[in-house]
């Protein structure tokens, strides 16, 4: 859904996932004067901060992007261009589903076996399904809040948000965005780009070893090289969001 939770811009709140909503939709407008499109990353620099200053200039100046405000409505409305592929964000409808699949934690946990950890190791996971490195072993040991777990997931959800709009180039409703985005958040945004998956979205005529995009897309259920029951289940849920729009665990 095309909408922000607080303001964007100088001196606004800008959430993450409100400023790469908003970098999108000023690059999808066309601004006398800038050409070269702003880097979506969901960080509030002074290039994003000239761009909206820029559009709004024959709206009024005062550099950030309110959520009910009038600069929002119009980048909305005026963000897809006759013949351009409209931009993509993930739903909240996608974004429950996410939650309700990956589950809260709020302390470190091996991601293989699900039990809690007190030293790193490689799996260790915190909050929505959030890989903790090495380096990030000192900020996550002592557990997080679950406002930081959410704003963990916002941050983590931009390189695959970023990563489906990107690689697929096929026009796609909002539900198979979203399944996409889900899979490749569990999957690996490199897995996910190499994929027969991506392949077969693109072009259904592509050549894989799958006999369908159904079997490509399932065949993600093995842990360690061992068929996984929850990777069945999860990898289904995600079949039924892509092929029927329908939102569900299982």
């Amino acid at each position: 859904m095309n909408k922000i939770i607080a303001s964007v811009g100088r001196n606004g709140t800008n959430h993450s996932k409100d400023v790469v909503l908003v970098q999108k939709l000023l690059n999808a407008q066309k601004i006398l004067g800038e050409i070269i499109p702003l880097k979506v990353d969901g960080m509030i620099g002074n290039k994003t901060i000239s761009r909206i200053e820029s559009f709004q200039k024959e709206i009024f100046k005062m550099g950030h992007v309110d959520p009910d405000g009038l600069t929002f409505e119009k980048l909305v409305s005026s963000a897809t261009m006759p013949g351009e592929k409209p931009a993509n964000t993930f739903s909240d409808k996608g974004i429950d589903l996410l939650k309700s699949i990956e589950q809260l934690a709020t302390t470190p946990y091996d991601d293989q076996t699900g039990r809690d950890i007190t030293a790193w190791m490689d799996g260790a996971t915190i909050g929505y399904g959030h890989l903790i490195s090495r380096a990030e072993w000192s900020k996550y040991k002592d557990g997080i809040t679950q406002n930081q777990a959410l704003n963990l997931l916002n941050d983590d959800l931009i390189l695959y948000i970023n990563t489906v709009e990107t690689k697929v180039t096929a026009s796609i409703t909002q539900n198979e965005f979203d399944a996409m985005v889900i899979l490749a958040f569990n999957i690996g945004q490199r897995a996910f780009t190499r994929s027969s998956v991506l392949k077969m979205v693109n072009n259904s005529a592509a050549k894989t070893s799958y006999t369908s995009l159904e079997e490509a897309w399932k065949a993600w259920n093995k842990s360690q090289g061992v068929i996984n029951r929850g990777l069945v289940n999860r990898r289904q849920a995600e079949w039924n969001m892509y092929s029927k729009g329908v939102y569900r665990k299982w």
